[in-house]
């Protein structure tokens, strides 16, 4: 019964944060309560804080949990940009309209945008350790510079993924997404093998 435990948590996390962003897209972060959300969502006010602390938490969903998965991940891998690129390719959602909203968002609210930078440092901050236990001990300033490097990458990928779908109006395919993180990982990959 873990099994059906889990995917009721997961739909109701989901449920959540689709409300949230779809009130915030409506309504403007600052307008949508908690209360709202939760009526939105057909939960109790205190089941959106149990799974989310804060509105600015709604914004990125799953985001804490994906973290804590490619930390995992990174633990048992042989070599760490691939296994971002792995740990990346069943989570192309987040490349879709949603990112739009939290973009948005990132700019007009301060600690929506807070919250955006915090997750991209968690990342950076886990990547460069995993790259650090790589290349070893000695080169922790390699890994750093490695890890702020690809999460950069990752950023840019983000904006053309935006632009994109800004320009053309609908959600990118599985494909135009994998092309594109693809491309940072390349990117990442080639700084990478240059290190010294």
């Amino acid at each position: 019964m873990a099994g059906l435990r889990e995917r009721k948590k997961h739909a109701t996390r989901k449920a959540i944060h689709d409300a949230g962003i779809r009130l915030f897209a409506e309504r403007g972060f600052a307008a949508t309560t908690m209360e709202q959300v939760a009526e939105a969502a057909d939960v109790s006010r205190a089941t959106v804080f149990t799974y989310f602390a804060s509105k600015e938490d709604i914004v990125f969903g799953d985001a804490p949990l994906a973290l804590a998965a490619l930390a995992d991940q990174l633990r048992a891998a042989p070599a760490t940009i691939p296994a971002v690129r792995d740990w990346l390719r069943p989570l192309t959602g987040w490349m879709e309209p949603d990112l739009l909203v939290q973009r948005r968002l990132a700019l007009e609210v301060a600690a929506v945008g807070a919250r955006r930078a915090q997750l991209f440092r968690q990342v950076e901050r886990v990547v460069g350790d995993a790259i650090a236990a790589e290349l070893g001990p000695d080169r922790t300033l390699a890994a750093r510079l490695a890890a702020a490097t690809f999460i950069a990458a990752l950023g840019v990928a983000e904006d053309a993924a935006a632009e994109r779908m800004e320009r053309v109006g609908r959600p990118l395919t599985p494909e135009e997404i994998d092309a594109i993180l693809d491309a940072a990982v390349a990117f990442a990959e080639a700084g990478v093998a240059t290190l010294p």
